[in-house]
This record gives C-alpha cells, structure tokens and sequence, in this order.
C-alpha cells in the first residue's frame, strides 16, 4: 500500500469519524441531552485528576526506558517529552508521536539503535500492561462476556486458573524479555517492580476516570476499567486513526453495551475524549514552555552504536 493511499485512508477516516457522529448526535440530540444533564461537576473534577495521576506515571517508562540504554534523565525532562511528542498522535498518519520521540532522542546523542530499543521497551510495557489489567477486570467481574466465544472459560476452576496464570505468566515474559532483548544489561528488580507498579496503577486510574463520568448510581467499575483498557489498546495499534478516534469509542460500545446504551456509553466516551484530549494539549504546552525540550547544544556527544 503506497504512502499516499494510506494517508487518504487516514484522512477519510476522521471525515467519517467526525461525520458520523456528528450527525449520530445531532439525530438523538434530546436523549443525549438527557445524559450529559446527569454530568457531575465534583466527579467530573476527581476523574481530571485521576487522568493526569495518569499520565505522570506513564511519563516515568519514557525515563525508565532510556536509562534501560544507559541514558539517565530528570523526571522534569521525561515528563516533556512524553507530553509534547503525544499530540503528535492526533495528525493524520498514525506515527508522529514516535517520529517525534525518535527524533528528541536522536538529538540526545541517543544512538538509533538504543533509540529503538527504548521505544520498543516502553510500548511493550503500555501495551501488554493495558491487556492485561483489561482481560483480567473483565474476566473477574463478567466472564459471561468470553463465554460466548471462549466456552471454557465458563468454567469457574479456569477462570481461578487464569486469574492466577495469567499474570505470572505476563511478568515472567516481562523478565524474560528484558534478559533477551537487553543481553547485555542486568535485570534491575526495583526498576521492574516499579514499572509493573505504575503501569497497573496507570490503567486502573485511567478506567476509574471514565467510570467516574458516569452517573454515580450507574456502578460496573470493573466492567469499565476492563473496557477502557482495551479498547484503548485498539485504538493505539489502529494506525489509520489518529488518536484511536472512533475506534476506542466504538469497543467501549460493543463491550459495555450489555450493561449500558449504547448511545449513553457513547455520550460519556465522547466527554472523556474531550477531557483526554484538552488535557493532553494543556500539559504539552506548559511543560514545552516551563521545563523545555532537550536540544543538540544539551546533548551529550554521540553514543557508539
């Protein structure tokens, strides 16, 4: 597929995207309106600032990531270059966001060959992190939803079985390929521990922020961190949409669609995305204008590769 098509893809794409649910909501405007009248100030404020407990934590696998290559950075330094390069993710093209943290750790004096292998390091963290907390909530709060395609699993002595395996398998192949891929670097408990920390505490701060969008009657908190995981995983491995635009939204929506409407999980996903995303251009902002990003004239000399 040749650079431009896929970039035509992307294009159409978000004119779909923004089409159709521009005109979704314009033809079910009073019963959406009905759902954004049960909006909650106070859980409204607590679901931001569970957001940005977020994406500080996810700001501290960019620092340990590079001082898996040997590069040690401030978390001040870390922190800015996750947030500005993130709104990268949101032009049309799908890997701006890794253009442009490739680009700052070049300018580092990181070489390509430790630059690539931090970014791997930090997206197979976020990604297998996300899966796992995803399978796990959903499997624990409402197995009934794998049943239908996975019969085994409605078994509740497999279910013991994978709520216990599953995650000592995740972390012994977590260790396991760190031994591999970084040969000739000893694997540091406390960082690991600490990555595996944050990165389970990262998803579950983020799913409770889009639980706590809805109403507070509405409960299924697990079903929901479950879902958002997921989807967000989606939407992340979706090059063709920027952001995971319509595609997070619409798995939230086939997931929790046997507990809620769809068209009410697709109000509260709508708000949240709104949230994600002011958030994001907020903290890109202030942290290119208070802390700075890394320039050649800061970098150390160049690494051997």
């Amino acid at each position: 597929m040749s650079k431009n098509l896929v970039n035509y893809l992307k294009w159409f794409w978000i004119v779909a995207v923004l089409g159709g649910a521009g005109w979704y909501f314009y033809s079910h405007f009073q019963e959406i309106s009905g759902y954004l009248s049960t909006l909650s100030i106070s859980r409204i404020i607590l679901s931001t600032f569970l957001f940005l407990v977020g994406k500080f934590l996810l700001s501290d696998i960019t620092r340990l990531s590079l001082k898996k290559v040997g590069r040690h950075i401030p978390y001040s330094e870390a922190f800015s270059i996750t947030s500005v390069t993130q709104l990268g993710k949101y032009l049309p093209g799908g890997i701006w966001h890794f253009a442009g943290k490739f680009g700052m750790y070049k300018v580092m004096g990181i070489s390509t060959k430790k630059t690539t292998q931090a970014m791997i390091y930090e997206n197979i963290w976020l990604l297998s992190s996300a899966t796992i907390v995803g399978f796990l909530t959903l499997l624990v709060s409402s197995r009934d939803l794998f049943c239908e395609y996975l019969p085994f699993i409605c078994d509740l002595t497999v279910v013991r079985i994978l709520i216990v395996g599953v995650p000592v398998l995740w972390i012994a192949g977590m260790v396991l390929f760190e031994k591999f891929f970084f040969r000739n670097v000893k694997v540091d408990l406390f960082d690991f521990l600490l990555v595996l920390v944050e990165q389970l505490t990262t998803w579950i701060f983020f799913g409770i922020s889009y639980w706590l969008v809805f109403p507070a009657q509405s409960g299924f908190l697990l079903q929901i961190i479950g879902a958002f995981s997921l989807s967000w995983v989606a939407g992340y491995v979706a090059f063709f949409a920027p952001g995971g635009i319509g595609i997070r939204e619409f798995l939230l929506a086939v997931i929790l669609g046997g507990f809620f409407a769809s068209r009410e999980v697709a109000t509260y996903a709508t708000v949240h995305r709104l949230i994600w995303v002011l958030i994001e251009i907020v903290l890109g902002a202030l942290s290119a204008t208070l802390i700075g990003l890394p320039n050649a004239t800061e970098a150390s000399p160049p690494e051997s590769h």
